[in-house]
């Protein structure tokens, strides 16, 4: 490919409002162009890119016994309503009507059409396993998309379903699954580790998320300092010790407290640690009232409130739905609070005499303790870890708290869909019974993103071998570089050659180190004239990661890039 007449162009500054390299420098060299927030065209150089990491993919998922399909990205309302996902699926589905008024979303995942595939050609125990992949768009509505490839709207996915006939079959594959995922990542350059996480909207009973930890990843995992323990922080669990044990428990006492309504105001009306305070948070859940008690060093997860309460239908709600029962924002207390149900997050188990609201303005309670002055509630783990957790797996490290880019998600479904759409085979007995199901994701734009945030430095990307746009970037400097060229292409070899006549050497070796292919080769009339007693026609060998440069015949060259 010569460089005049790529269609992309390389951009002197980068993009505004960007924090990721990746989108930095994915921009600023032509690789993508963004057309709206979360939504980028790939141009040619990023489409090669792409390309080099699906064909990895592809034959990854092949290895397995995958077999590839693809699949509509409408899907009408009727499947997605048997799951109840239709209004349940989070973020809110991109939804759409025909022109006879029909229903109808943007696809986010596929589960729903691949169990309705399931139960139209699997009838029998003879039919199972089987896995089925496609490589195609997904929509998800991203309240916040940031980050460019890291969080969009529209990107390209990998997905697997694999099917069996019970939990056992489903453990062998999906091992076989975790073990190319492994392998797609290290052969496009990267060092992941999987860790427990929550199944989120897709459901099922266990899963992995295959994490790559960098300063500018949204996700973020606990990580335990003396063993395995890893796990996204919608997931983690941890271990809190006891604060304040050897205190007696001292009698309820009202005070008067003309503080401000949140939790920082609260600590410096009364110069206490927040984990001496207790906040009580009322939900709406499926319009019925609920509170939830948890120390005030601590936040809510709701990923794991919602896993608790088996809904997601939960909401704050509003001042004057508080004053209906018989609370104050900003006082809200346990005690005499009309609602339907009490969780106890585990925390206020490890802290006796809490200070609290009364449900009156300017006045508080204190010395509550649990279970002492609350006797119907129900202990749970809602609680968000963080630095001051012990790791619930060892008990005796602590979890450090790293942010890291998700790059794909195994999930062991289980029968959660077959059960709802009655995606059933017969048994060696003639005794129908649910498919077992698992799925698998990696999303291509996002793992192309994660090669650059591994690898880069402050000029641009420093592409791997094995997904770069090409294998090497020819430049000419005054001299006849064409028939190297032809050379270089009649041999084989991948070749982006900067022919452009109207620009600087140094902005032609500037743009060299922003696109970042392996291989730099100069052609110039310096590298073609006999120097110091060494042959004719050398050329400039130089590779992205190095500042060494080497004088080489083409056939050197050739060897080095393995062709002969």
């Amino acid at each position: 490919m010569k460089y005049s007449q790529l269609f992309s162009k390389t951009l002197r500054q980068p993009p505004k409002e960007t924090k990721a390299p990746s989108n930095r420098f994915l921009v600023q060299a032509g690789f993508i162009d963004q057309l709206a927030s979360g939504i980028f065209s790939y141009l040619p150089l990023g489409w090669r890119v792409y390309q080099k990491i699906e064909k990895i993919i592809r034959e990854e998922m092949d290895a397995i016994d995958g077999q590839e399909l693809f699949l509509p990205s409408l899907h009408p309302h009727e499947l997605w309503q048997e799951t109840g996902r239709w209004t349940a699926y989070v973020p809110p589905l991109f939804k759409t009507k025909d022109q006879h008024g029909h229903d109808f979303c943007l696809a986010p995942t596929h589960e729903e059409v691949m169990t309705d595939l399931c139960r139209k050609l699997i009838s029998s125990y003879k039919d199972l396993p089987k896995a089925v992949y496609q490589i195609q768009n997904k929509f998800r509505n991203e309240a916040r998309a940031t980050g460019g490839l890291l969080r969009v709207r529209e990107f390209m996915m990998k997905d697997l379903y694999s099917f069996h006939a019970d939990e056992k079959d489903l453990d062998r594959y999906y091992q076989k699954v975790y073990q190319a995922y492994e392998k797609i990542f290290q052969r496009c350059g990267l060092e992941t580790q999987a860790v427990e996480a929550s199944s989120g909207s897709i459901g099922g009973s266990f899963n992995h998320e295959f994490m790559f930890f960098c300063p500018t990843g949204e996700d973020r995992v606990a990580v335990c300092d003396k063993c395995s323990y890893m796990a996204n922080l919608e997931k983690a669990e941890g271990k809190l010790e006891n604060k304040n044990a050897d205190e007696k428990e001292l009698p309820l006492k009202e005070i008067a407290a003309k503080r401000g309504l949140n939790m920082e105001a609260m600590v410096e009306f009364y110069k206490k640690p927040a984990w001496r305070l207790l906040k009580t948070i009322v939900y709406f859940v499926n319009k019925k009232p609920m509170a939830i008690l948890i120390r005030g060093d601590l936040e809510i997860n709701e990923t794991k409130l919602e896993s608790v309460l088996g809904t997601s239908d939960f909401r704050i709600p509003e001042p004057e739905e508080l004053e209906k029962l018989a609370t104050v924002r900003g006082f809200v207390a346990p005690i005499d609070l009309k609602v339907n149900r009490f969780l106890v997050d585990k925390s206020v188990l490890t802290v006796k005499n809490l200070i609290t609201g009364a449900n009156k303005l300017n006045i508080d309670i204190k010395n509550f303790n649990y279970p002492r002055d609350l006797k119907k509630a129900e202990v749970v783990d809602v609680a968000v870890v963080n630095n001051q957790f012990l790791c619930a797996k060892c008990e005796k490290g602590k979890l450090k708290i790293k942010t890291a880019i998700e790059l794909g998600h195994v999930f062991k479904l289980g029968t959660k869909y077959s059960s709802q759409m009655k995606a059933e085979y017969l048994d060696k007995r003639g005794k129908k019974r649910p498919v077992w199901m698992g799925c698998y994701g990696i999303g291509l734009g996002r793992l192309m993103a994660a090669v650059v945030e591994a690898s880069h430095d402050e000029k641009g990307i420093i592409w791997p071998e094995s997904v770069a746009p090409f294998q090497v970037h020819l430049i000419n400097i005054g001299a006849g570089a064409d028939k190297i060229y032809e050379k270089l292409v009649k041999a084989g070899v991948d070749v982006l050659y900067d022919d452009r006549d109207d620009v600087s050497a140094g902005v032609k070796f500037a743009d060299a180190d922003l696109i970042g292919i392996p291989v730099r080769l100069v052609v110039s009339e310096k590298t073609l004239r006999l120097r110091s007693g060494q042959a004719k026609d050398k050329i400039e060998w130089k590779k992205r990661d190095s500042e060494k440069t080497e004088l080489l015949s083409l056939q050197e060259i050739f060897k080095r890039l393995k062709f002969s």
